[in-house]
């Protein structure tokens, strides 16, 4: 599906995704993440040009990418949580006695959301999630947000999610919080 906006057009990829767009993706996530509050190595960053498509490829598995003049802008990558063991034991970590209703099968991890610097705060993040979520077979959505972005945290809240639990990664250095919404996603 694509949907054109005045200045952003919005482009949802099922299963695969052209190199092009990938080699675009894995720059905007460099740059994203290496800077603070993150501070990521950029050499393993840009190696979401070799796992990303294996996330978009798997059930679950959607990618939504934001351009502008024809460059990738923002991006939005799922996958379900059955795909995903290290989510599940993040998650059974954090909450041993887990809400029986969050069923692997059926909840879809928001793995990555990235936003060019210069086109933040125009609600292209926002979009790229509603897109990501929208028209999903799943009934539970999850993500992670390290605990140095706590205004992440906040949008996401501002956007329906609420918090899971929390739990350190990295050897202790981060704090990994899990956050959960019902889908249908934003109304």
């Amino acid at each position: 599906m694509t949907r054109v906006d005045s200045e952003v057009r919005y482009v949802r990829f099922e299963r695969v995704a052209p190199d092009e767009t990938w080699a675009e993706i894995a720059d905007l996530f460099v740059s994203s993440f290496a800077a603070p509050p993150y501070n990521e190595s950029p050499s393993d960053l840009q190696s979401i040009a070799q796992w990303g498509p294996d996330q978009l490829a798997s059930p679950g598995g959607r990618l939504v990418a934001a351009s502008h003049d024809g460059h990738v802008i923002g991006f939005a990558l799922s996958q379900r949580l059955d795909q995903d063991s290290s989510w599940q034991r993040r998650l059974d970590a954090m909450l041993p006695a887990r809400d029986a209703a969050i069923t692997p099968s059926r909840t879809v991890i928001v793995q990555e959301l990235a936003v060019d610097e210069s086109f933040r705060g125009r609600g292209i993040a926002k979009q790229c999630i509603r897109e990501l979520l929208s028209d999903r077979i799943e009934h539970d959505a999850v993500l992670g947000v390290f605990g140095q972005a706590p205004q992440v945290r906040e949008m996401y809240a501002r956007w329906g999610f609420s918090e899971l639990g929390a739990s350190p990664i990295y050897g202790g250095t981060v704090t990994l919080h899990a956050l959960h919404q019902r889908l249908p996603c934003m109304a």
